[in-house]
């Protein structure tokens, strides 16, 4: 499944002229580097009227999708006040998308986000726990040290780090808490690996890996 664009008749907010657009649908941020920048930069599906030349955005359903990490986002662009109504259609188009999907193997829920802004401040997240996950497992290697790739649905949500580092060949609780031990004595800002450290140790259970 690639990027789509669309095409669609707008009205403009400022002078009401009515003329033809085009505007993106659903984004790849996996694949189309440059679209995500455009949307980190706030200039995705910003449109200029051709009468009066105002720029405004074009309110309409974006789904944000990137399967290396699990992360699947609808956003609505409209007015907050719509945002209810608007997600019960999100939630439909999530179920046919999955149903006609499956090959992408889509075993995790998306998320239904109100405005850009949200999923922009979602994505610069998503940059922050890359460079968490790939400082783990450069000093994980640097110890000898094995890693194990983490669901990234479930890590997530707990606000953990994509692997998890083992000192070991098994990936058992004493392991992981080594490794991660060892690792947060030569590095005390992973602190993604700490709340996953502390969580670990309170529930004596390990988060879930890529099967």
């Amino acid at each position: 499944m690639k990027s789509i664009k669309g095409e669609g008749s707008v009205n403009c907010p400022h002078c009401e002229e009515n003329f033809d657009a085009e505007f993106w649908t659903l984004i790849r941020g996996d694949e189309d580097l440059e679209l995500k920048d455009a949307l980190i930069g706030g200039e995705l599906n910003l449109v200029s009227c051709p009468s009066c030349g105002h720029f405004f955005y074009h309110e309409r359903t974006i789904i944000y999708f990137d399967p290396t990490i699990e992360l699947l986002a609808f956003v609505w662009g409209g007015k907050e006040e719509d945002f209810e109504k608007q997600k019960a259609q999100m939630q439909k188009d999530f179920e046919l998308l999955k149903n006609n999907l499956t090959s992408l193997n889509i075993n995790y829920q998306p998320f239904y986000l109100k405005s850009l802004t949200e999923l922009k401040a979602m994505i610069e997240y998503e940059e922050f726990t890359r460079t968490q996950s790939e400082v783990v497992a450069a000093l994980a290697a640097q110890n000898n040290f094995k890693v194990v790739a983490l669901k990234p649905s479930v890590a997530r949500v707990s606000g953990f780090p994509f692997y998890a580092p083992i000192a070991g060949e098994e990936y058992t609780l004493a392991n992981f808490v080594k490794a991660s031990e060892e690792l947060l004595k030569q590095n005390s800002a992973l602190n993604m690996l700490k709340t996953m450290l502390d969580e670990v140790k309170k529930t004596s259970k390990l988060p879930a890996q890529v099967k």
